[in-house]
């Protein structure tokens, strides 16, 4: 399919969680929409998300919104449309932005992620 020159980096206010689907599993984690199809809401957002994966075309991001309304869900099924459930793990990095705020984090963090190379 091709080859990302960069990875996609998400910086989002909430945790997704990378456990296996099912079992020991918080009731919103294991409903968690894991599909574009899946995600209910704010429609105009979710066609111009869903046409990007059509696309496959991954421009850079900046999503906000109130805890609870489907950024980190709605990101996660982009990256799983474009990148498979394989590369997900690996090809995104999700920030918490309240923990997450000093300079260190962008040395070694994000510089670090961003100089990986990923293959699809």
């Amino acid at each position: 399919l091709g080859t990302f020159s960069t990875p996609l980096v998400v910086v989002m206010a909430s945790t997704a969680s990378s456990a296996p689907a099912g079992v020991g599993l918080p009731w919103v984690e294991k409903y968690r929409p894991r599909d574009l199809s899946d995600v209910v809401g704010n429609e105009p957002a979710m066609q111009r998300l869903r046409a990007m994966a059509e696309d496959r075309h991954m421009p850079n991001l900046l999503l906000s919104g109130p805890p609870g309304c489907g950024k980190t869900t709605s990101v996660m099924c982009l990256a799983r449309a474009l990148l498979g459930d394989d590369l997900v793990k690996t090809a995104v990095l999700e920030l918490n932005a309240s923990d997450d705020r000093g300079i260190d984090v962008v040395r070694n963090r994000i510089k670090t992620f961003a100089q990986q190379k990923i293959s699809m």
